[in-house]
């Protein structure tokens, strides 16, 4: 009966009483069952430094050329995510893939949630990118946008 006290009186506190820092709760309903169900934990960049959600368009007819420097790609990418300046990233697509091979897709550009202290250090970090130097990637028109991301999954 007390444990039903409390998750009644919670539901009067301030939010921000009612949730740990950098956690997410996800429960029952709290009157009919108060057992939690998941807890997710939301991880935050180091201080000084931000999310940045990066989504950069291809150039028009350079999928041939993605795909002869696709490796190259990848391999530049193993620092940043073995370090987890990447948090995620990957292909944007124009429709929904018909198969698993890349040669088929149609592309739109990639995206990308990085880590970093400014907006220029992030814009280094894709100059410095093999789709960039070979003119895979529309960088001029990259969208660059700070986050705060309330939430993820494994």
């Amino acid at each position: 009966m007390a444990s039903r006290f409390n998750v009644v009186r919670r539901l009067f506190q301030p939010v921000s009483a009612r949730f740990r820092p950098n956690t997410v709760r996800f429960t029952r309903n709290p009157i009919q069952n108060p057992i939690k169900t998941q807890m997710a934990t939301i991880t935050t960049p180091p201080a000084g430094k931000h999310e940045w959600l990066v989504v950069i368009p291809d150039k028009p007819g350079t999928q041939q050329k993605r795909i002869e420097v696709r490796a190259q790609h990848f391999a530049g990418l193993k620092p940043y995510v073995e370090s987890q300046q990447f948090k995620t990233g990957g292909a944007l697509l124009k429709d929904k893939p018909t198969s698993d091979d890349p040669s088929t897709w149609d592309w739109y550009g990639s995206t990308i949630v990085v880590v970093a202290e400014s907006k220029e250090e992030v814009k280094t970090i894709i100059e410095n990118d093999i789709y960039t130097k070979s003119g895979v990637w529309d960088t001029e028109n990259a969208l660059i946008l700070a986050g705060k991301f309330a939430f993820r999954f494994p």
